[in-house]
């Protein structure tokens, strides 16, 4: 039970990492018309794959978070 509980819980906290050092350098991109997310840095400051970090910011802006912004590799 306990395994289900956590097997649940860790994808969302580690989700929630790269959602928030995402914001980090959303924040800290030159803010044009597009403010571009290095996939790289995020990958590289969550200990993630580019794709993990690449699906979260999308699902991230579907929801209305990162609004115009551009990812980068």
């Amino acid at each position: 039970m306990f395994g289900l509980v956590e097997a649940s819980v860790k994808p969302l906290m580690l989700n929630q990492k790269i959602l928030e050092v995402g914001y980090e350098l959303y924040l800290k991109a030159p803010q044009t018309s597009y403010p571009v997310i290095n996939l790289k840095d995020l990958s590289y400051k969550t200990g993630k794959s580019l794709l993990e970090c690449r699906n979260a910011i999308i699902e991230a802006n579907k929801l209305g978070r990162f609004p115009n912004c551009a990812l980068e590799t």
